[in-house]
């Protein structure tokens, strides 16, 4: 009776683990189907001809299981970057990590006028479908071109740090509404979540703001700051404390700055706006 037992519990044993071994492979059959699905993410370009990726927020790739034998297609349209789809790419499932490989076309250009280019990808996602990274490389594009998709929010360091060009109107005691054009200023991160701006015009001097902060709410981020600007005529300059508010929507596309110098010419304000000048200006 004990070795009939015996025999019994060994044979229930491996029938446990034939079924969970069942399982599994059941699971990882096909993997492509695993992942299908749209996420929302960021995406970062970097090439040749810049030191810093250009960003663009609010994206989204999907990923379409192709059938039976583990491919799918990566469709993934950037309101920056062109439109790629890559066909019968290879899912794979190994530990906690599935990988997609493969390579497809892209369309770039601007306005009416975009051409068809090829590329690869090469991806990554956990089993939770929470983290990952798609990237698109496109040799033929701007001396080798690279895109990343990244799941989630993009981190503000990420999104606001850049060079932002505009044009200035400034008002103080003594005077309303002087203009000036080509104006620039740098947002760059540092290493605490807050940030470092530099700001030098011909007309008003030198800007300098080492801890920017920005919060963000509804889409736009608010920033704000003290730091100090160097002015003066005929090299006669003289170090003045000045206040900065801003703002900078998510697309980028709703930018503006304001420097408040009390000390200077009864109270003088400077504030920037994104793009060109008005002609009215």
């Amino acid at each position: 009776m004990k070795l009939k037992n015996l025999l019994a519990c060994a044979a229930l044993a491996l029938f446990a683990a034939a079924c969970s071994d069942d399982e599994n492979n059941s699971i990882n059959e096909n993997p492509a189907a695993d992942i299908a699905g749209t996420y929302a993410g960021y995406s970062e370009a970097s090439f040749q001809y810049t030191d810093t990726p250009l960003v663009s927020a609010g994206e989204s790739l999907t990923i379409t299981n192709d059938g039976e034998n583990g491919t799918a297609t990566l469709t993934y349209t950037s309101a920056s970057f062109g439109e790629f789809t890559v066909s019968g790419a290879e899912v794979t499932h190994s530990g906690s990590t599935y990988s997609v490989s493969g390579s497809g076309s892209t369309l770039m250009g601007m306005g009416d006028t975009k051409n068809e280019y090829e590329c690869t990808l090469q991806g990554t996602l956990d089993e939770g479908r929470t983290k990952g990274t798609f990237t698109f490389t496109v040799p033929s594009v701007m001396g080798g071109m690279t895109i990343t998709f990244t799941l989630g929010d993009i981190p503000a360091e990420k999104l606001l740090a850049g060079s932002y060009e505009g044009w200035t109107n400034a008002s103080c005691a003594y005077f309303e509404s002087m203009t000036a054009e080509n104006q620039t200023i740098t947002l760059s991160a540092n290493n605490d979540g807050t940030f470092t701006l530099a700001y030098t015009s011909d007309t008003w001097g030198e800007f300098s703001f080492t801890n920017v902060s920005a919060t963000e709410a509804n889409g736009t981020y608010t920033l704000s700051g003290e730091g100090t600007t160097q002015m003066g005529m005929n090299g006669n300059v003289s170090e003045y404390p000045c206040t900065l508010s801003g703002s900078i929507d998510k697309s980028k596309e709703n930018v503006s700055f304001t420097f408040t110098v009390p000390g200077v010419m009864g109270g003088l304000t400077i504030t920037f706006t994104l793009g060109d000048m008005p002609a009215a200006n």
